[in-house]
């Protein structure tokens, strides 16, 4: 809100200051009314206030200064019009810039000028819309500018549209015709009866951060190709895993070659030779009943010396010989069975489990290959003991390999196991191996295509697009805007018969005149109007009727600002003396019309009236007051011209600001005459005394006695039932006292106070014991408590 005014120059005022006149503690109010004779300076103070309305100073005060405090101590000038509020005047710019077709000759009203200045202000705005939002056709304003940018946008999408979907067919290509038709990498199922270019786009995911780990070696696609080829295979027989006897054949043999025997008559020299001595042995079995001569000499054998032999190669010693050769051969059978123990073949396999098969058979033939050369180990050392029967032979360290053979037997059937239990699970595992060799398939693809490249590519392209379509919607936002505000400047333009309806019903309602009405005239556009009084063109308004329309179409202008919650607490309304040429009735309608519209709604952020009618000053005193406090809300000034260029504003004095007629004033006058001490009398009362109480006196007598006949001193007379002493004092007082044109010094002398307080009770008392509840009502209207029926003597002494 306003809170003060100063004026260094606007039309008649010259170095005003609040301050000074008004008092640095005082402000402006809500409601603020406004007292000045005609061409005091009131409409010119309106036009400071609409100079904040129009943003611009007027066109007749171009040089002028002035600044206007706000309650927050923001401070507007005349360099500096701009504030939150919105400021709204009423004064007789406004009716000429408005409302000029109310004197047409025609009593028409031109299309868009309907409602004046505000329909020339639409147009304005309207064109200067069109000429924001320009043409593609001219190359300028913002809807070339937009076709320029969706240009350049349309140019971007389509280098990333061309982009991604030669991506696209590449990878469509890829799966319709390599994927798809390759039974290595897509078998169709029930579950699955195509591969699309979904299914290659949601498997590109999957590789195309680690392109390297997905891509299979020749070996790796071999392996897995092999795989695919599989058919079921039958089970295949677990191997008896039975671990071989070798420590018993060590034990046996350690026995047999530690075994000690002697011949019964040993031939020394066999014994010291073993070769000489198996060389005789294997003669016996050649000669022995087969020659009688030797062989290898020819000499004849006698029986002694077959009877030598047969006491050096005792019966213990073939024995052990017989022994020694059963031994051999057992572990030479031991041999022969291990070898013929494993009749695997790697077919028996299903490929994925053949490498694993190859491994055991390989550690297979190790084991074996070890177990043999410890059974050769003990066979040697048996055959040396045939060969040098009589000789103990000490037992080898031979190591025994029996459980690293059933560990070998152990992992075959490990491996028999896993390959049977494959039967049942070689549709998942060729299911596994087919994703393998699709994935590796695409992951080389998207190696050779350069892929996250290209995507790289594509994603910098949207983005340069995804930027330049965001720079589209605040261009279309703001032609949608323009384009929005034009079509609704249009309707106003358009729909201004509302305007005018209200205008009507203001007029009709209010101030009873249902025979002036604004008409349209043409009906299919709306927006032409003709005055018409009675149904007639009306050719001729009055000052008082164009007065009446000119202030209806003001308050119509402001309803909906004064209804709209976001804004009426930011409207500051002026109102300039509306009651040019308006009769007393129509000063009560204009009245009732700021009362029931703005005032009682109390929606507005502050509001002033000015006015030089004192009848419409009272009524104004009936305003509703904003808060309860009329001292906090509601501030009464007087403008008043000194002279020629020097108006100044002030507070109003108690005879305009306190009552609501000069009776009220004189009344309250004599009251504090009656009730103040001497020295508040000497100093304000004690001169206008006699000049209030005659007027006081004339006003109440002639209500009294309202006959032109009576002078007023035979009403007083009368009304004090010629009580002489009464009589006398106070013709003395309202004669001698108040007319001085003939007795000049009395006014050098003035009535002594004692005497004035006592007239003040001779006439108030009169009046209490006559008249108490006029007595009474007095009291309240200067703002005393009554004191009820109390009947005082009054007598003049």
């Amino acid at each position: 809100m306003i809170s003060k005014i100063d004026i260094a120059n606007f039309g008649l005022y010259k170095d005003y200051s609040w301050n000074q006149s008004v008092g640095s503690a005082e402000t402006f109010r809500k409601l603020n009314i406004i007292y000045g004779r005609n061409y005091s300076g009131k409409t010119t103070l309106s036009r400071i206030f609409k100079c904040i309305e129009d943003q611009s100073m007027h066109r007749h005060y171009g040089d002028s200064s002035f600044s206007i405090t706000l309650h927050d101590g923001t401070v507007v000038t005349s360099q500096n019009l701009n504030t939150d509020y919105n400021f709204r005047v009423y004064n007789t710019d406004f009716v000429r810039e408005n409302l000029s077709w109310l004197h047409n000759d025609d009593g028409t009203i031109k299309p868009f000028t309907i409602l004046g200045a505000k329909n020339v202000e639409i147009e304005r705005r309207i064109e200067e819309i069109i000429q924001s939002l320009g043409s593609v056709e001219n190359s300028q304003g913002i809807l070339y500018s937009l076709s320029e940018k969706q240009k350049e946008v349309d140019a971007a999408k389509i280098t990333y549209d061309r982009k991604s979907t030669d991506l696209e067919s590449k990878l469509k290509k890829r799966a319709n015709d390599n994927i798809k038709v390759n039974p290595h990498f897509f078998v169709s199922s029930n579950q699955k009866k195509q591969y699309n270019i979904s299914d290659i786009k949601s498997e590109i995911e999957i590789v195309k951060n680690e392109l390297s780990n997905f891509i299979l070696s020749d070996t790796e696609v071999d392996s897995l190709k092999a795989i695919l080829n599989d058919s079921p295979l039958v089970n295949i027989e677990l191997l008896r895993e039975v671990k071989p006897n070798f420590a018993n054949y060590y034990e046996l043999t350690k026995v047999l070659l530690q075994k000690n025997i002697k011949p019964s008559v040993a031939i020394v020299a066999l014994l010291e030779d073993h070769l000489l001595q198996e060389w005789v042995r294997q003669g016996i079995d050649k000669h022995r009943e087969k020659r009688e001569n030797c062989a290898f000499c020819g000499g004849a054998i006698s029986p002694d010396l077959w009877k030598k032999l047969d006491e050096h190669f005792s019966k213990e010693s073939e024995e052990l010989r017989e022994e020694l050769n059963r031994k051999i051969q057992e572990l030479k059978t031991a041999k022969i069975k291990l070898t013929e123990f494993l009749n695997l073949r790697k077919e028996q396999f299903y490929s994925s489990i053949q490498v694993q098969y190859e491994s055991a058979y390989e550690n297979w033939q190790v084991v074996v290959e070890n177990y043999e050369k410890s059974l050769d180990d003990l066979i040697n050392n048996l055959e040396l003991r045939q060969d040098d029967i009589f000789k103990i032979i000490e037992v080898p360290n031979v190591i025994d390999y029996s459980e690293d053979v059933l560990g070998a037997i152990t992992e075959f059937n490990r491996i028999i196991n896993l390959n049977n239990d494959k039967t049942s699970s070689l549709a998942a595992d060729q299911n596994e191996a087919r994703t393998a060799l699709r994935q590796s398939h695409i992951a080389d693809y998207l190696s050779d295509i350069n892929y996250n490249s290209l995507c790289k590519e594509i994603e910098d392209d949207f983005y340069s697009y995804s930027e330049e379509v965001k720079l589209l919607p605040p261009l279309r936002s703001e032609v949608d805007t323009l384009l929005t505000e034009k079509e609704s400047l249009e309707a106003q333009a358009k729909d201004e018969s509302k305007g005018a309806e209200l205008v009507n019903q203001h007029l009709s309602h209010f101030f009873g005149h249902r025979d002036l009405r604004l008409v349209s005239v043409d009906e299919e556009l709306g927006v032409k109007f003709k005055i018409q009084r009675n149904g007639l063109n009306a050719t001729n308004l009055s000052e008082g009727e164009s007065s009446l329309i000119s202030f209806c179409y003001f308050i119509a202008r402001i309803e909906d600002e004064l209804q709209d919650e976001l804004k009426h607490n930011k409207l500051i309304i002026y109102i300039d003396d509306p009651m040019s040429s308006l009769d007393s009735n129509h000063i009560f309608f204009m009245f009732s019309l700021i009362e029931a519209v703005i005032a009682e709604q109390k929606k507005y952020a502050q509001l002033f009236i000015s006015t030089h009618n004192l009848e419409f000053l009272k009524y104004l005193r009936k305003l509703t007051i904003p808060k309860k406090s009329k001292k906090e809300d509601f501030l009464h000034l007087l403008i008043e011209r000194k002279s020629q260029d020097n108006t100044i504003i002030r507070l109003a004095p108690d005879y305009l600001n306190k009552y609501i007629t000069e009776f009220n004033y004189l009344f309250d006058q004599i009251y504090k005459c009656q009730t103040a001490d001497d020295d508040t009398i000497s100093y304000e009362y004690q001169y206008n005394f006699a000049n209030n109480m005659r007027k006081f006196l004339e006003a109440y007598l002639f209500y009294k006695y309202p006959n032109h006949k009576l002078s007023n001193n035979q009403r007083i007379k009368k009304y004090f039932n010629n009580d002489s002493v009464t009589v006398t004092l106070l013709n003395r007082v309202t004669n001698e006292f108040s007319h001085l044109e003939d007795k000049f010094d009395r006014s050098l002398n003035p009535i002594d106070i004692p005497e004035i307080r006592q007239i003040a009770d001779l006439v108030l008392g009169k009046i209490r014991n006559e008249e108490p509840d006029q007595y009474d009502a007095l009291l309240e209207s200067i703002g005393k408590e009554p004191i009820g029926r109390v009947k005082l003597e009054v007598t003049a002494q």
